[in-house]
């Protein structure tokens, strides 16, 4: 007989499908039968809720918090917790980065399979999809290459291109290099932008989790933080660009080392058998519901409230009174 759990999905991203993503998909892949409720009325067991939004705040059951944000679990607000933090916290928090749940994930572990001379003949140099400005040190690089000439930028941010590109992969295997700079530099916070270069054949120019080294083999990605200054680096990648030697290496090389830390992730079964244990332990409760517990979502719930009513239109005697 299969596992069955009955599962509410809330506050996830806005290209996340609830019923199926990589979560269900991993579940149905290991046995369970999902029966899926559609919001607190439903009285779910579980919930498996994301951080854009705060409807999880209206579910008093059982629940678990996925981030693909550079963000640290509230192990007080939800019961169980999956994110990027180099965390141990029991069978309470499981360690799951973004980049393996990507469909990019699969052809970036078979990059060096792909004839490196393909890619060093590439007309282009190094391409970016950026959307934002959140990142000083990555402006800095962007900047520099621009000012050489050296740089196609696809995404919103310092486009150079005439607008921003509609497929990112499809952009970047035209490039030699592909910029995959994070927005913050924590320990552990490794996205998808290292694994897209790669699926796309391209050398990433990484810059970000200072740990990286131990996710990725650093023979396979050429690493920004290790260059003093934007032109340091931009000298750096011109030279591998003319060393066909050097460059072929770095195709060549698997993006896996013994003892890599992504070896973990190549298939989905972590996040089954993460979810799947919750599930057979039941839906009793592991959040703080102690009294400080109880005032501090109680708090969360009235501030949240505050700032919907902030946001709402205000009639025009409010307007003309400044209320």
């Amino acid at each position: 007989m299969a596992d069955r759990v009955r599962l509410a999905l809330c506050d996830l991203a806005a290209d996340w499908d609830p019923r199926d993503n990589y979560f269900t998909r991993a579940l149905r892949r290991a046995g369970w039968q999902i029966e899926f409720c559609d919001g607190p009325e439903s009285r779910p067991d579980f919930l498996l809720c994301g951080t854009f939004g705060h409807r999880a705040l209206d579910y008093d059951c059982c629940r678990i918090q996925y981030s693909g944000e550079d963000s640290w679990p509230d192990l007080n607000l939800y019961d169980y917790a999956i994110g990027f933090p180099l965390l141990e916290y029991g069978d309470r928090y499981l360690r799951l980065p973004l980049y393996a749940m990507r469909d990019t994930w699969a052809p970036a572990l078979q990059k060096h399979t792909r004839p490196a001379g393909e890619v060093f003949a590439r007309p282009g140099f190094c391409a970016a999809v950026v959307s934002n400005d959140y990142s000083a040190a990555r402006n800095a690089v962007m900047a520099e290459l621009d000012r050489r000439g050296l740089l196609a930028s696809g995404g919103g941010y310092a486009n150079n291109v005439g607008g921003p590109v509609a497929d990112k992969q499809a952009f970047q295997q035209g490039y030699r290099f592909a910029l995959a700079m994070e927005n913050s530099a924590d320990p552990g916070y490794c996205t998808e932008k290292i694994v897209d270069a790669w699926a796309a054949g391209a050398v990433p120019v990484y810059g970000g989790d200072p740990l990286v080294r131990q996710e990725f083999n650093p023979a396979a990605f050429v690493c920004a933080d290790d260059y003093p200054t934007p032109a340091a680096l931009a000298d750096a990648l011109a030279e591998l660009a003319q060393n066909e030697a050097a460059f072929t290496a770095l195709c060549r090389a698997p993006i896996l080392a013994p003892g890599s830390r992504a070896a973990a992730y190549v298939t989905d079964a972590p996040a089954a058998d993460f979810l799947g244990a919750v599930f057979r332990r039941g839906p009793h409760l592991r959040r703080n519901r102690s009294c400080w517990g109880s005032i501090y979502e109680n708090d969360l719930r009235y501030y949240h409230r505050l700032a919907q009513e902030a946001a709402r239109p205000k009639p025009l005697w409010r307007r003309l009174l400044g209320r």
